[in-house]
């Protein structure tokens, strides 16, 4: 399959729907203390990489080390328990946090007690209950049904579970991260790629430095 065009990109931006760091911790939180979701760290994940969710559903635990996420591998759609490689054709490293490395060392004690064939090396951190993968579709099912019920409780808007990734990536180039570390991050093949996805944030970005510079000529700290 051909990437798309930067025009097919840019006729997409319309459609890209993200959240606040707000809504974002306010869903994570009813996740995981008000629906007791088990798919709560598979959200989690997804929100602190930028992972697509074929890379997240082929993750394995001899992937996750030291603050870091390495991602080799993708599930491929059409072939049921088939990898294949990330969509820019190499694999990457994802820096994560304490709090997520926490988070994935729990999981992987939780997925143990069920059995201790599904916490070795080469176990899928997000498998089935039986160990094989999980279906793609059955993800973006269950994201879907538990953004729904959030709303009952919380204030936050529709998204899709690959818009998850558009808010990770959003919210760090909010933050001023150059944009060739969300290129890696998300395992774009080209920056310009990055630029065009996410052009929606540059205004903001554009008056941000502005106001440094200003900042900056005025001798203010």
């Amino acid at each position: 399959m051909r990437p798309p065009t930067q025009r097919q990109v840019r006729a997409a931006q319309d459609e890209i729907r993200v959240w606040t760091a707000d809504e974002l911790r306010a869903f994570l939180d009813w996740s995981r203390h008000s629906y007791e979701d088990d798919f709560y760290t598979m959200w989690a994940t997804v929100a602190g990489t930028g992972m697509r969710r074929s890379e997240v559903l082929a993750l394995q635990w001899k992937d996750v080390a030291d603050n870091r996420i390495s991602v080799r591998r993708a599930l491929d759609t059409e072939a049921r328990d088939e990898f294949k490689s990330p969509k820019s054709g190499k694999s990457r490293v994802i820096d994560i946090d304490n709090a997520l490395a926490t988070l994935l060392a729990e999981w992987r004690s939780l997925r143990s007690q069920i059995s201790l064939d599904y916490a070795r090396p080469d176990g899928l951190v997000f498998g089935n209950n039986m160990g094989g993968s999980r279906s793609p579709n059955e993800v973006s099912r269950r994201w879907r049904t538990r953004v729904k019920r959030a709303q009952e409780d919380i204030d936050v808007p529709t998204i899709t579970l690959h818009e998850l990734r558009h808010t990770h990536a959003t919210m760090l180039l909010q933050l001023g991260v150059h944009p060739r570390v969300v290129q890696e991050r998300l395992g774009h093949s080209t920056i310009g790629i990055t630029m065009d996805t996410y052009s929606h944030v540059l205004p903001s970005m554009q008056a941000d430095a502005v106001e440094r510079l200003s900042m900056l000529m005025q001798g203010e700290k």
